[in-house]
């Protein structure tokens, strides 16, 4: 017996299949990871439902009598109030033809009968979190564009002092110009950034579709994991670098012994066949900080010194405490910086330093640069006699706890 499951505010993803046991074995699945379930049994039904219910995610049946898949995912592409539903096909038919369509029509995903627990769970968990992020990005566009609405409306208002009027409106404009841009460079550039990992995972699942009773499709779902926190990650990246160009982020200082944070750092990154020695100050050193912006300024530097590093080598991290700062200092055995990148090296998105050009590079060191202005901090980059680079993040005394 078909039974729709109760919301209860949870995730909710809408099944459509005419086919009785083919809803109650997706039923068995996707309740077990506590999802929410509405149920649609034919093509008009599912289009009406999904405009009432708005579900996070649609699995669609390909075959259906009365209305197919791609009439049912052309009409709700088409609805303002449901367009941007991700739906995913369930379908037998493997022509290459079909596949095509699918997308075409605007479908995120396209899965062939029969599959595995394993296989369906990771997909729509994918898309899920996809979805989670796509709304992260658009909440921060709103907000940027109310900062906006709010600057103008105060230039709008003031109409006292010419001159004063005129150097409040070029400072404001230039204000203004500098926010519009930040959200454009974002924006663009968040979804070339999540263009690479999506094509990806589009890969790993055309590959699973024909190796699903494989011993190899472990291997496969753990690349797609792989794919998916690395978007993950970029958008967080991104979304933090937005909130501190904006004024958004709100600084939680706090204590932190410098020694002890490099130590846990250095328990949590991945080598990949580096090494790390660790040249710690003698005394100990106690800062006012961020724990969470000092935790990712200082992995992205050090992911890029391994990233950037030959198989083997060594990335060293020191603390120093002297009469002026303290520092943090990061040196590793790489190729170094050319001039010309050491000069733009902070701008975002930079691409004139090739021997790091490679994907990443455009916003991590732009990220940590923010991230050490917003501590009043500073972070110096510069190249080491013979090989390799050194990136240095200082404290001022007003931040040094005696």
């Amino acid at each position: 017996m078909i039974s729709e499951v109760p919301q209860h505010n949870k995730t909710n993803i809408l099944l459509v299949d005419n086919i009785p046991s083919n809803l109650n074995f997706l039923i068995d699945i996707l309740s077990q990871e506590g999802f929410g379930i509405i149920l649609a049994t034919h093509g008009k039904e599912a289009v009406t439902t999904a405009r009432r219910e708005l579900p996070d995610l649609i699995l669609l049946d390909v075959a259906m009598p009365d209305m197919d898949g791609y009439s049912v995912c052309e009409e709700l592409k088409g609805d303002p109030s449901a367009c941007d539903i991700p739906v995913m096909f369930l379908t037998a038919r493997n022509e290459r033809e079909d596949i095509i369509r699918g997308f075409e029509v605007g479908a995120v995903d396209y899965i062939m009968k029969p599959f595995s627990y394993t296989e369906l769970v990771a997909r729509v968990k994918t898309q899920l979190e996809l979805r989670q992020k796509t709304h992260q990005l658009q909440s921060v566009n709103m907000r940027l564009e109310e900062i906006v609405r709010k600057r103008t409306a105060e230039l709008q208002n003031s109409n006292k002092n010419l001159h004063e009027l005129n150097r409040k409106l070029k400072a404001a404009y230039e204000e203004l110009s500098h926010l519009q841009k930040v959200k454009d460079e974002f924006m663009r550039h968040i979804n070339h950034e999540l263009r690479t990992p999506l094509q990806g995972i589009h890969g790993f699942t055309l590959i699973l579709e024909d190796l699903i009773q494989s011993p190899e499709q472990k291997e496969y779902l753990h690349s797609i994991n792989h794919l998916v926190n690395r978007l993950v990650q970029l958008a967080e990246i991104s979304l933090l670098f937005t909130e501190i160009r904006a004024d958004n982020y709100k600084l939680e200082l706090e204590e932190i012994n410098l020694n002890e944070f490099v130590l846990s750092l250095s328990t949590q990154i991945e080598l990949h066949q580096r090494k790390i020695v660790l040249d710690l100050s003698e005394s100990q050193i106690m800062i006012k900080s961020d724990q969470k912006l000092l935790t990712t300024c200082a992995n992205l530097i050090i992911e890029n010194a391994i990233k950037f590093s030959p198989e083997n080598s060594l990335i060293t991290i020191k603390t120093i405490n002297s009469d002026n700062n303290a520092m943090i200092e990061i040196q590793d055995q790489g190729p170094g910086f050319s001039h010309k990148a050491l000069k733009n090296i902070f701008e975002l998105f930079a691409t004139d330093n090739l021997q790091y050009k490679t994907e990443g590079f455009g916003i991590g060191l732009a990220t940590a640069k923010l991230v050490l202005n917003a501590l009043k901090g500073e972070l110096k980059i510069f190249n080491l006699p013979g090989t390799g680079a050194s990136v240095q993040l200082l404290f001022p005394l007003d931040f040094i706890l005696s």
